[in-house]
């Protein structure tokens, strides 16, 4: 991101009623540990659109890097399941801003949280499009390493399933297939991200990983929203990162015994806490869940042609002569 020369310093503690003399707030969106989020008309064009800022006040400095990040991944990445950045800028000489697509719908985890556990055709359809987001990034050489349902937007279309946006790149680092670790913010050691979508490698504090972390992610994302309960729960931070190394879960199939087999097997392949034995790539995941959607398809198709035919009369005109012949009288005795 290209930094302008400093402007004044925004009033501390309050929101900015005009950003970059082009974007007019209209009001607030979200506000998170860090950040807030902005809905903004952009008066050049006369749309709308949402600004991503930290907090009024805060002078985190790793909350600045984070945002600046951020712009800089995301801007990059060229995909429809990716949340489009448009612009970005600095208000002052410590404070950035991000311009991205306005979204209309709700995160993954408020979704959840509304409805309960998903159908397995609908779960499958949002970690399909997740994969294909990750994909893009991953083609970059970025890994997201904070992705969680409340990381997942849900972009809701009148009669069709909705459209997966990924957010927050802020934590993102380079694969160490790039050799660059310039984008990473860890320290031997240290953990950063979300604990109970990390990976056991991310939760051991390693620094060498790659993009399976983020299939790790995608797994317990599924896990989650197929059964209703977050698969690593625990009374605090350390807990947890000890529940991701070693608990083990509760069959897939115990919780909802309706499901395929081969649908458990995807996720025991995506939670695997061994990377190499685990999907190489998101691409490598999302061919296994279009498999696994095939089946399902095909066994639905079954199931809705042996119930119309033992519940529907009409015969078929084909078919016709034969009953006749036969004495019939053209309907199912």
């Amino acid at each position: 991101m290209v930094r302008s020369a400093p402007k004044a310093p925004a009033q501390e503690g309050r929101l900015p009623r005009v950003i970059a003399r082009r974007y007019e707030v209209t009001k607030e969106i979200a506000r998170g540990g860090c950040a807030v989020v902005l809905e903004a008309r952009d008066m050049r064009l006369g749309r709308l659109v949402a600004i991503k800022m930290p907090k009024p006040g805060m002078s985190d400095d790793s909350a600045t890097e984070r945002l600046t990040r951020e712009a800089r991944v995301a801007a990059g990445i060229h995909h429809p399941n990716v949340c489009t950045v448009t612009d970005a800028g600095w208000i002052d000489d410590r404070n950035p801003y991000l311009v991205m697509e306005r979204l209309y719908g709700e995160t993954l985890g408020a979704y959840v949280s509304r409805l309960g556990r998903l159908d397995a055709d609908e779960a499958i359809e949002i970690c399909l499009q997740t994969l294909s987001g990750l994909s893009a990034s991953h083609a970059l050489g970025v890994v997201h390493r904070d992705l969680k349902p409340d990381n997942i937007y849900l972009v809701h279309r009148e009669g069709c399933a909705p459209i997966v946006k990924l957010l927050d790149f802020g934590l993102c680092r380079g694969t160490e297939n790039t050799g660059n670790d310039e984008l990473t913010l860890t320290r031997v050691g240290t953990v950063v991200g979300t604990p109970e979508y990390m990976a056991p490698e991310q939760a051991s504090g390693y620094r060498t990983f790659d993009a399976r972390i983020d299939v790790w992610a995608v797994g317990v994302v599924l896990y989650e929203i197929l059964t209703g309960t977050r698969a690593f729960v625990a009374e605090n931070v350390s807990a947890v990162l000890n529940a991701v190394l070693a608990k083990s879960l509760p069959s897939l199939r115990r919780l909802r015994p309706e499901l395929p087999s081969e649908l458990e097997q995807v996720l025991a392949k995506a939670m695997d806490r061994d990377p190499r034995r685990r999907f190489r790539s998101a691409v490598e995941m999302q061919a296994a869940l279009l498999r696994v959607r095939a089946k399902l398809a095909r066994t639905s198709s079954v199931v809705l042609r042996a119930d119309h035919e033992e519940n529907d009369p009409w015969v078929p005109e084909q078919e016709l002569p034969t009953r006749l012949m036969a004495g019939g009288h053209g309907h199912r005795r």
